[in-house]
């Protein structure tokens, strides 16, 4: 009685205060234990899910539940206090979901999303169907005596969502923490994800229109719709879905004038985005008032929200944070709080984990076996398709609905619940690890397997990270990027932009997307803060086109933004090396050209420099430095579409002469060494370029002077002669690259000999150095002109000579590549000639191979990075 009486004090406010400040310690341990759980799941690649789950159970009643009695507050247990209190920030979250799955993701192989999407839920769904009955009849023995058909059906279909489904917000945190984004099996797992996901979360929509509620005796209860017939209930379900659709169309109308009064704005206002909330948040209890679920309601109005726009850009950037680091961690810490291991019933624990293993064994057999059956079938690798199995048996969200919905129906009783959650943690514990052995597995392949564009065949695909610290220098950068497709060939490219993190402007990030509420002068002083540049770089992304030359349709240029201080950006470069897995990367010189053509050096450019060198002494690519003298680009009109044919004679011989004044003209300058043979090897994919004419100059030393030196063939000679023997015979002999050879005995003759090919080329592609013995020879002498030695080491002495202001009086026009192979595919082609070289003294590795090299040789290497 006396409890009884305290409780009704509380449910007249008398204890109110009290109940609050147990509220907020509730969800202030839920935050503070996801983050500490996930600071060391993260390690093991267990997404952030698990933990808000864990963080619920020992806030619940299996821990913190027995030594607080919250029944005295007024409350049934943790799970439901938490539940009620974030009920609205719980339909935020159902938008914000709906709004980042983003169905156009799915156009990207769609086919073979769909395909490893049905195989892996064909099978589970098979499965599932013979399993149900055995799962419901072991987990509710007791239910014989009053067993009822219809809750064996509605508890077999439940099975088969929780089976079948698959969690793609967790996938897509899975796969972005382990930046598997850009790879094939990322892509594949994400559309595959969101295809499943948006079945399984219609069908529970159809489910929660008119759910069947069951007594403790197995029998469905009267309800409104028990007793109509099939007709009756049709109709109500289209009652239903035409409600939900005139929400849905409000929102979508609203967020469209939206859009249409912020047009050319960034972002909305504050006040705007506050209004569109409270509209999506009154739309979803007007639609629960209705009948409906208002998150399933939420959910379809973030699926259908306009993704263009200032609304949907604000949506993201200013939910992305409260949403996935509070509003998240609560929502599951709430289903979390619910379960209590200890009320399991008659069941002893060998029954209990009997229970568990079966329920995931099960799910992963079905989810695994079909995927890995279709993606055989499609072509991929055994262990391509066993990852893609793993990763799509991730578990976490509409698993987690159908089992609330079945809690609300009395479907299943406390512990098929537990074990259903215990489940669905388990399957998702297994996808950590399985994705993160492909991430090991694809960083090991990335950093031991030759990336040098010399064994790239021309006919492979190109990835490229160029680099720009400004919009200045987006346009040579993509022109560079956009000769380098050739004709058919594939390019993937990969725009990082690189913001220098100053003290004075600190403000700036806090105000980065927050510029549309500021007075005039905040404006001014925003105008030249890092938003405002990186927005003049998107727009000069924009207004910059590439061209598919077989379909004339746009190359995608995929753009990154890195901010941080000069002193450690090279790691936001290696970073983004290998988040594209490039094989090239070219960052722009330190100088920039002025309007008198001279190269001066602007803000920052010391550490821009220092910048180049760390990037060329630690990145594991071919790294290029683009001194930029105005290149031209390609007119679209040339690009698009070859020009037809004219009828007359002069307009013929206008159509050739506008032809050749816009055909880029390439010359590499080959010495000696890898670095120039990287450079003759970018050259020959340049000249795949129908509006690109390439022309090799071979600098050589004549006989006598070797002999005067006592010179003889080094290994290096050797190989260079093997490959400029394979550059002759794949490229010069069909006439696609045009081959000259000039013979100096000095840097004096070297000089005299590059002056003579100004204004010939509009680019010069050059290696940074090495070589041996006989480049120095040949470049010895060079810093003749009015340059201090080794002004540019990070350009090489020819690089530097033809980057030099005092080169011919400063008339050179032709812009300059100096590319520097990357030293760890020296290493291992070094490691290769030791181990065959009892086969063979002078035997090397192909130059232009029609498959990659050994990787088991490669793997075995011990290699030292100083």
């Amino acid at each position: 009685m006396e409890s009884g009486v305290e409780c009704a004090d509380v449910v007249h406010g008398d204890y109110f205060m009290g109940g609050m400040m147990v509220i907020n310690g509730l969800m202030a341990v839920v935050l503070l234990l996801s983050g500490l759980f996930h600071s060391f799941l993260r390690r093991l690649g267990q997404p952030s899910i698990i933990s808000h789950i864990l963080a619920g159970v020992v806030v619940g009643p299996t821990f913190l539940g027995r030594a607080v009695d919250l029944r005295r507050l007024g409350m049934q247990n943790a799970g439901s206090a938490l539940g009620d209190t974030i009920y609205y920030l719980r339909i935020i979250f159902m938008f914000f979901l709906g709004l980042e799955m983003d169905l156009r993701y799915l156009r990207h192989n769609l086919r073979r999303s769909l395909l490893l999407a049905c195989g892996g839920s064909a099978i589970s769904f098979l499965l599932a169907v013979a399993a149900g009955p055995f799962f419901y009849g072991m987990l509710h023995p007791s239910s014989a005596a009053t067993f009822h058909p219809q809750k064996l059906y509605a508890s077999t279909a439940l099975f088969i969502l929780v089976l079948t489904s698959t969690a793609s917000p967790v996938l897509i945190r899975i796969v972005t923490e382990l930046k598997l984004t850009t790879s094939e099996t990322g892509q594949l797992a994400i559309g595959a994800a969101f295809a499943t996901d948006i079945v399984s979360l219609t069908a529970i929509s159809m489910m929660v229109v008119n759910p069947t509620i069951f007594g403790h005796d197995g029998k469905p209860l009267p309800s409104r719709s028990s007793s109509t017939s099939c007709s009756t209930q049709l109709i109500l379900f289209l009652w239903m879905a035409l409600v939900v659709c005139v929400a849905v169309g409000v929102a979508v109308r609203a967020a469209r004038l939206m859009n249409r009064m912020r047009r050319g704005r960034q972002y909305v206002s504050k006040y705007e985005l506050l209004g569109m909330l409270l509209l999506i948040v009154g739309l979803s209890l007007a639609v629960q008032f209705m009948g409906y679920s208002a998150s399933m309601a939420a959910f379809l109005i973030g699926l259908a929200v306009p993704r263009e726009g200032p609304l949907a850009r604000t949506l993201v950037d200013r939910l992305t944070y409260p949403v996935h680091q509070m509003v998240m961690p609560l929502c599951f810490g709430a289903i979390g709080a619910r379960l209590d291991f200890a009320e399991i019933g008659r069941f002893t624990a060998t029954q209990f984990a009997f229970a568990v293993a079966f329920t995931t064994a099960v799910s992963s057999a079905g989810k695994v076996g079909g995927t890995v059956l279709v993606g055989r079938w499609l072509g991929m690798s055994a262990r391509e398709a066993l990852v893609l199995g793993f990763l799509l048996n991730v578990k976490g969200y509409s698993d987690i609905l159908a089992i609330n919905l079945a809690d609300k129906s009395n479907v299943w009783g406390d512990t098929a619940q537990v074990v259903l959650v215990v489940a669905s943690i388990l399957n998702t514990f297994m996808a950590g690890p399985a994705s993160a052995a492909i991430v090991r597995q694809q960083r090991r392949a990335f950093k031991y397997r030759s990336h040098c564009l010399q064994e790239l065949r021309v006919e492979q695909e190109l990835r490229v990270l160029v680099c720009v610290h400004g919009a200045g220098g987006v346009q040579a950068m993509l022109t560079l990027a956009e000769l380098s497709k050739g004709s058919s060939a594939p390019v993937a490219v990969y725009l990082l932009h690189l913001v220098e993190l100053q003290t004075a402007r600190k403000y700036a990030i806090t105000h980065l997307y927050n510029n549309q509420s500021l007075d005039s002068k905040e404006e001014e002083d925003a105008r030249w803060g890092y938003s405002w540049e990186m927005e003049q770089v998107t727009a000069a992304v924009h207004g910059f086109t590439t061209y598919d030359y077989d379909a004339a349709v746009p190359v995608p240029v995929r753009q990154m933004t890195a901010i941080s201080s000069l002193a450690s950006m090279d790691a936001d470069v290696r970073n983004g090396v290998e988040d594209a897995r490039a094989s090239l990367v070219i960052v722009p010189f330190h100088k920039e050209q002025r309007y008198d053509g001279r190269m001066v050096s602007r803000r920052g450019g010391d550490g821009r420099r220092q910048l180049n060198q760390r990037i060329l002494q630690r990145a594991r690519c071919t790294v290029g430095i683009l001194v930029e003298r105005r290149l031209p680009g390609i007119p679209p009109s040339i690009s698009a579409a070859p020009t037809p044919m004219p009828e007359r004679d002069h307009d013929l011989e206008a159509l050739q002469q506008g032809e050749e004044e816009a055909m880029q003209q390439v010359v590499a300058v080959f010495l000696s060494g890898a670095d120039d043979r990287e450079a003759v090897a970018y050259a020959t994919r340049l000249s795949a370029h129908p509006w690109v004419s390439v022309s090799v100059s071979r600098f050589m030393l004549p006989e006598e002077s070797r002999r005067r030196m006592g010179m003889s063939m080094s290994e290096e000679e050797a190989e260079d002669e093997e490959f400029m023997a394979e550059v002759r015979a794949r490229f010069v002999s069909p006439g696609q690259v045009t081959y000259t050879e000039r013979y100096v005995s000095n840097g004096v003759e070297t000089l005299e000999s590059l002056s003579s090919m100004v204004g010939e080329c509009s680019l010069f592609v050059v290696g940074r150095g090495g070589g041996g013995a006989a480049r120095n020879t040949m470049t010895r002498g060079m810093a003749g002109l009015e340059v201090e030695e080794e002004e540019c080491p990070e350009l090489g002495a020819v690089g530097e000579v033809l980057a030099s202001d005092d080169f011919l009086g400063c008339c050179s026009c032709a812009s300059v590549l100096v590319l520097q192979q990357h030293k760890l595919h020296r290493r291992m082609r070094t490691w290769k000639k030791h181990k065959h070289k009892q086969h063979s003294q002078s035997q090397s590795l192909p130059f232009f191979p029609d498959a990659a090299a050994d990787d088991d040789d490669i793997l075995d290497c011990d290699w030292n990075y100083d």
